[in-house]
């Protein structure tokens, strides 16, 4: 063989090699109690916890950031090896990605202040009321898509303030989200009043990730949920806020 050519052979099976061993990057936001910021800074949460696990019991390295959800989500689409939780799998998202999962339930609630008088047995209910969501997220497109008034935040804390303020009349948003964030900022007098839709959390990779390992993932996954796992995880989280 040339040796040119022996030399271009190496150095594409060293690049190829590298690829290989290059730690996945994770993508997160602030999502309690899915994914959020704990103690020590550390990126913690339900869904954190079973993707640490799933990557441990894989053998894959990895790191995780937490970004603002668009800025996740738009590098997850364009940066192969970047996979994004907690990801709501929906119909114009289903090809943008590889998917992983689920992880857990996410079941979306209608939020009121106390005050609130106005009675919502259905979603069809709120038609007529300002609705906030926050931009980017599944839930708000969902209401969007069946045009609904929704008034977009940046982020979804600020919806807690927008409803204490009359801004707007409703809060669309994940159950246990918005328990979390309700605990955050001390709104003992804002409820719930309807749940509208559930749906599933994934793990959402960059469509270059190989079905090998997507296979491989999933099984694992699985795995976990039959040995006790992924319920273990969640009842840590979740029994304190059904």
């Amino acid at each position: 063989m040339p040796i040119r050519l022996y030399l271009a052979s190496l150095l594409l099976l060293c690049s190829q090699l590298g690829q290989a061993a290059a730690a996945l990057k994770l993508l997160t936001e602030d999502y309690p109690p899915f994914n959020m910021v704990g103690q020590g800074g550390h990126i913690s949460g339900l869904s954190t916890e079973i993707v640490q696990e799933l990557f441990h019991r894989a053998g894959v390295s990895y790191g995780i950031s937490l970004l603002p959800w668009i800025r996740a989500f738009n590098l997850t689409v364009l940066e192969a090896n970047t996979c994004l939780y907690s990801t709501t799998r929906t119909d114009s998202r289903e090809h943008q990605f590889k998917w992983i999962g689920p992880l857990v339930e996410n079941p979306w609630v209608l939020y009121a202040r106390a005050d609130n008088r106005h009675a919502i047995l259905a979603l069809e209910d709120a038609r007529p009321f300002k609705i906030g969501g926050y931009a980017g997220d599944a839930t708000s497109q969902f209401l969007i898509d069946r045009g609904f008034d929704v008034d977009l935040a940046n982020t979804d804390q600020l919806n807690v303030k927008k409803l204490l303020a009359g801004r707007i009349d409703f809060w669309a948003t994940g159950k246990y989200l918005g328990a979390s964030l309700l605990a955050r900022e001390n709104a003992s007098h804002v409820r719930p009043v309807l749940t509208f839709n559930t749906t599933l959390l994934y793990l959402a990779c960059n469509p270059a990730m190989p079905d090998s390992q997507v296979q491989q993932l999933n099984e694992l996954l699985r795995g976990m949920q039959r040995d006790g796992t992924l319920a273990r995880i969640n009842a840590k989280y979740l029994n304190q806020k059904d």
